[in-house]
């Protein structure tokens, strides 16, 4: 009977001592670390302008012929290299919803 019990009471301090205290490597650590680098967001602030969107009235214009006409270099537009103030490729793309393809928006009204 007493070797079984050393033997429990080995087992009880080993799996005790093998359990995960709070510290850096735990999730909650690093779920707080992540959240502590991320930047705030306000609700009082304005997302940027997309350079393919114009609002007036509350109706917003965007497409190509919107970015085309809103630039300083239409060139641009076409350069894979250009900065990105410029916007990506991608903001011009509208999805069918039948088929899943992909086609140029180049006039679009939201209201």
């Amino acid at each position: 009977m007493k070797p079984f019990l050393a033997v429990l009471v080995l087992f009880t301090v080993l799996a005790s001592s093998a359990q995960i205290t709070p510290g850096n490597d735990s999730m909650d650590a690093q779920i707080r670390k992540r959240l502590a680098t991320r930047p705030e967001q306000s609700p009082l602030t304005l997302p940027p302008a997309k350079p393919n969107e114009v609002t007036r009235n509350g109706i917003t214009y965007s497409g190509i012929l919107v970015q085309f006409a809103k630039t300083d270099k239409p060139l641009e537009l076409i350069n894979p290299a250009a900065p990105p103030e410029y916007g990506s490729s991608e903001d011009n793309l509208a999805p069918d919803p039948q088929t899943g393809r992909q086609g140029l928006k180049l006039f679009s009204i939201r209201f």
